[in-house]
């Protein structure tokens, strides 16, 4: 080999020696949008509520979604006007309880029959058609059911009629141009007559009406593999929020914990997830559990 040839050659193979890494950077991803589940900073809602969305804008937060407490006792538009404001959108709506405005500053007993007075499936449906309205408002496709008494799925009865009920609202939903969806928490895992209602809901409600809203921390909870309910029941999942959990299984700051979320994000962006939510259920401090969320988020690739 001469001399040209022998530097031609030598040429190619640091190119290609660079061309590999190069593609590998190229191939890495980001989380381009994910927002704030507000129920991590209720109280902060509660005493502010404009200054708290200010505050969640502030932090680089471009999405939010409202709690299962709604707009504490405020119209929606008022919130749709705060979220314009402040450069936020909420893209995911939530089927929220009817609370007053002074409801965090009740005693717990007063919260409590506020509580009680909607957890039957007749309040649940009543509900969701007012959230129908406001998702309208707020021009939101999704609407997400943040719980569902932990009660009805300790009998299979009230796990089939509850299913019943929410097919026949999904379908009311839909004919109003939003698809209504479920919330996990751990409880749903639990068997019952040898089978899991979890998967009895994702495999008896229609994908085509209904959807549902993961979350990590609560799949982890329960003993489930978050990759395996991805892979087993890919295209249901639409919405997630991300909570991550210790090794003592309470509640973390995302990033800071067990869950492995570049492979979880991975998975669920794979499978058709579209709106991701850091959420935290307590804290010592949210609105800094917030912050250290969003920066590991931001600097999280996958």
């Amino acid at each position: 080999m001469n001399r040209r040839n022998i530097l031609r050659h030598l040429s190619y193979a640091a190119l290609g020696s660079l061309t590999i890494p190069l593609y590998a950077r190229n191939d890495v991803r980001k989380l381009k949008q994910f927002g704030l589940q507000l129920s991590t900073i209720t109280p902060m809602m509660a005493a502010d509520f404009p200054g708290t969305l200010a505050e969640v804008a502030s932090i680089g937060y471009r999405q939010v979604e409202f709690s299962a407490l709604g707009f504490l006792g405020r119209e929606a538009s008022e919130a749709k006007d705060l979220l314009e404001k402040n450069g936020l959108e909420a893209p995911v709506g939530r089927v929220a309880f009817n609370v007053p405005a002074d409801f965090m500053t009740m005693p717990r007993d007063q919260q409590m029959k506020v509580f009680g007075s909607q957890t039957t499936m007749e309040s649940l449906v009543e509900r969701i058609d007012t959230s129908v309205k406001e998702c309208k408002l707020l021009g939101q496709k999704y609407l997400i059911i943040p719980a569902i008494m932990s009660h009805v799925f300790s009998d299979m009865t009230q796990v089939k009629n509850m299913i019943s009920t929410l097919q026949e609202a999904a379908k009311k939903c839909m004919d109003q141009g939003v698809m209504l969806g479920y919330h996990n928490h751990n409880w749903e895992f639990d068997e019952l007559d040898g089978k899991i209602p979890y998967t009895i809901m994702l495999e008896e409600l229609d994908p085509e009406l209904f959807t549902f809203q993961l979350d990590t921390y609560w799949v982890k909870k329960a003993g489930w593999d978050l990759s395996e309910i991805l892979t087993a029941y890919s295209g249901r999942f639409i919405t997630c929020h991300l909570k991550d959990i210790d090794g003592e299984g309470n509640f973390e700051d995302v990033g800071h914990g067990e869950i492995d979320f570049p492979d979880f994000l991975k998975k669920a962006q794979s499978q058709g997830a579209k709106y991701f939510f850091v959420e935290r259920d307590t804290s010592d401090d949210p609105m800094e559990s917030i912050r250290r969320s969003y920066a590991s988020l931001k600097e999280m690739r996958f």
